[in-house]
């Protein structure tokens, strides 16, 4: 049967079919979660419940989450 010229042949939607690279997931989070933890144990040990002190100990433990994972960050993301 004789197709039309003025008719647009038909168009499939594009599949891709190149795999991308997956995006690589920090460390930081986690290490701020675990450090942030640990640091709040160390705190309530050390001061007892003494509010201003585990405040503290909160603090320097996401500062050192916060350092610590990016510093394996860095390190993992070398190839």
């Amino acid at each position: 049967m004789p197709e039309s010229k003025k008719r647009k042949k038909e168009q499939h939607g594009h599949i891709d079919y190149i795999p991308h690279e997956k995006k690589k997931k920090s460390a930081v989070p986690v290490a701020i979660v675990f450090c942030s933890l640990l640091a709040l144990g160390i705190a309530w040990f050390a001061t007892g419940s003494y509010v201003p002190g585990l405040i503290i100990g909160l603090i320097a433990g996401i500062a050192v989450g916060y350092v610590i994972g990016r510093q394996m960050d860095r390190t993992f993301s070398k190839k």
